[in-house]
Parts: structure tokens; sequence; C-alpha cells
């Protein structure tokens, strides 16, 4: 989906004072595009999203790994721009080494080595 396509949609959005460089990043790649969302309703929680989005109040934009969601009379389609990426970090308590905590962080290790698509 091309982002100009997008123009004359309602959006639903992450708050801004929760979520501000998410929010931003959204706001900036549509006035990128030459316009500004209309933004119809804001959600806290990813899953609420999706569900305004299937009670047709709006369209969003969630990250690539919430396709796995399903529900129905929703779907999920990449945007044919570059969009900007978002950096993830890891928390955890310093010199915990319980073994769940050991097999979280290898994982973690692992996926990155590996690359993950967004």
């Amino acid at each position: 989906v091309s982002l100009s396509t997008l123009a004359d949609e309602l959006f639903i959005l992450f708050p801004a004072k929760m979520g501000p460089i998410f929010y931003e990043q959204i706001i900036n790649i549509c006035q990128q595009t030459g316009f500004r969302p209309k933004v119809a309703q804001e959600a806290v929680q990813m899953q609420t999203i999706i569900g305004l989005v299937a009670a047709g109040l709006g369209i969003a934009f969630v990250p690539a790994s919430l396709q796995n969601f399903h529900r129905s009379g929703v779907i999920y389609r990449p945007l044919q721009e570059q969009t900007p990426k978002t950096g993830l970090y890891l928390a955890w308590r310093q010199h915990d080494s319980s073994p769940v905590i050991r097999a979280f962080l290898s994982l973690a290790r692992k996926t990155t080595r590996r690359g993950v698509k967004s």
C-alpha cells in the first residue's frame, strides 16, 4: 500500500503522550507524503487498536509482528515506502543469573544475530 492512497482515511493511533516517538514517526511519514493523518481514535493497547479497525472506525499503523494477531475482518498490508526503524531494548535485573533470564537472553541474542524483519 502506498502512503499517498491513505490521505483521506481515518486513523487510529497510539496516544502521543504514551508513545511520543512512535506517534511522531507516524505523523512525520504522513507529512512527508503530503498529508496530515485524520485521527479518529487513540488507544493504548495494540489489541484495542486492532479491535477498533475491525469495528470499521479507521486504519492503523502497527508493527509487522502484529500481523500474527488474527482478527476477523482485519487485513495487514506492508507500506511501499521505506519506514523508520525503532530500537528495541531489553532490561533485566543486574546480576540476575536465573535459568529463565539466561534462556531469555540466549533467545534474544540468537534472534538479533539472525535478524528480525520488521
